[in-house]
């Protein structure tokens, strides 16, 4: 089976805007049973960060399965945590407002 759903925002400013747009949280998700894209919450995570596109420079703490990031255009931070829907191949990403 060769199932791909990608839903997730194009790029590190459409998350933020969505954050803000949802009252401080939104969840996105990555389904793909292509070959090779078996991941553990880690590895989703961070195929998340690379699919988006964002930047290093956004990132201030990294703890593997949750990321805390820092847009220069707005004064919250987000936090993403990432989890299981059921396998390896299956992944949620839950992405919520930190107040300073």
């Amino acid at each position: 089976m060769e199932l791909e759903i990608y839903e997730i925002p194009d790029s590190a400013e459409e998350l933020f805007s969505e954050v803000e747009e949802n009252e401080g949280s939104t969840s996105y998700r990555i389904i793909n049973y292509c070959y090779d894209m078996s991941m553990d919450n880690n590895e989703s995570l961070q195929h998340f960060v690379d699919t988006v596109d964002i930047s290093s420079d956004y990132i201030e703490e990294d703890l593997g399965t949750q990321i805390t990031l820092k847009h220069p255009n707005y004064n919250k931070r987000i936090v993403i945590d990432s989890g299981g829907l059921g396998d390896f191949f299956s992944h949620g990403f839950d992405c919520y407002w930190e107040e300073d």
